[in-house]
């Protein structure tokens, strides 16, 4: 148990600050989220063999807890577009209204690249993860997560120019 209080109390904060991230600055949901990632990780910690950093299993969790929310959301009928509308300016960290724009649309491009590429910009991007771990996590070399994110960069910036025309 003192392990798991120290592996809290070391990691909370990155954890929830991913989940902030990902969820558009929406501080409960990134709460919620946080909190049943941690929940997860101290069931799952007894199966937890040490082959990656703890800091890399939890955001692994913590990403896998964010999206079956999402998809336990949509099943409600609620549609995935309405939560992925404007982050909650009450919550927000100050950001200008046109970052918050391109942060949006991003996040769209995103959502609609594939599974690896999507997984490789969003472990880069918001969790700032090194390759390796990255490689990892994704059972691809790191080569290939290197190859992912330079690839998926330049569809994002070559998507924000041509669709919103933003310059990234």
């Amino acid at each position: 148990m003192e392990d798991f209080e120290r592996i809290f109390s070391v990691y909370y904060g990155e954890v929830y600050r991913f989940l902030l991230r990902l969820s558009k600055y929406d501080a409960e949901l990134a709460e919620e989220c946080t909190q049943e990632t941690f929940y997860q990780a101290y069931l799952s910690l007894p199966q937890f063999k040490g082959q990656c950093e703890v800091k890399t299993w939890l955001i692994q969790i913590a990403k896998n807890r964010f999206y079956m929310l999402m998809r336990k959301q949509k099943k409600r009928l609620v549609p995935y577009e309405a939560m992925k509308c404007e982050p909650n300016t009450e919550n927000m960290i100050e950001q200008t209204v046109e970052e918050q724009q391109i942060t949006a649309r991003a996040r769209d491009i995103l959502n609609g690249m594939t599974d690896n590429m999507r997984d490789v910009m969003v472990y880069r991007i918001f969790a700032d993860l090194p390759y390796v771990q990255i490689a990892a996590l994704l059972n691809i070399s790191e080569a290939s997560a290197k190859v992912l994110f330079y690839r998926g960069k330049k569809l994002l910036r070559k998507r924000l120019k041509e669709d919103y025309g933003y310059e990234v």
